[in-house]
């Protein structure tokens, strides 16, 4: 990961997210390292407390193991079911991880069941019913200490895939390997 430039150094309030904004775009878009470099993930599912904190990708290719590791964590919680993840949307993980100030990320939601996503669909009447959750090709996310707008703006800018933000009490990014759009 580059270094914090000055204006990302730590401020309070609005300064310190306009310019962490500022910089995050500024940057120029992560690119894929050399297939040597072993990519180190650190998440956290803030509903289970389940943590991961290790190497998922050495001398060119995704390790198995740890990515079925991975996949339990990222489980549909209403089933405890885990379902295959999409490679890229770890990597896209990692790429963001390398651009934005802090390490690892808080995962409110990853891999989904069909019926899941249908029971989602039903209470809060916007959930798609069509969500690339069900394909293990999405997760939402959030960084301690960043808000949400600089996550967002620095995976927008990574340009993979869909990037959106939901606002709430503790807002949190949704990431996926979908056609790149934002919302």
């Amino acid at each position: 990961m580059q270094p914090p430039c000055a204006c990302c150094l730590p401020r309070l309030g609005r300064r310190r997210l306009v310019a962490t904004l500022a910089c995050t775009l500024a940057m120029p878009a992560a690119a894929q390292p050399a297939s040597t470099e072993p990519r180190r993930l650190v998440l956290a599912n803030i509903h289970t407390d389940e943590r991961f904190d290790g190497i998922y990708w050495r001398d060119g290719a995704h390790d198995t193991e740890v990515m079925a590791r991975i996949a339990w964590l990222l489980r549909d919680r209403e089933e405890n079911l885990a379902g295959a993840i999409d490679p890229a949307l770890i990597d896209t993980l990692w790429l963001l991880d390398r651009r934005v100030p802090g390490r690892g990320f808080e995962v409110a939601s990853g891999y989904r069941t069909a019926r899941t996503q249908a029971a989602l669909a039903a209470r809060w009447g916007r959930a798609a019913s069509n969500s690339l959750h069900v394909q293990g090709r999405a997760v939402d996310v959030r960084r301690p200490g960043l808000h949400a707008l600089g996550l967002v703006g620095a995976a927008w800018q990574l340009g993979r895939g869909g990037v959106g933000v939901y606002r709430g009490a503790s807002p949190f990014v949704h990431l996926d390997t979908g056609p790149r759009r934002r919302w």
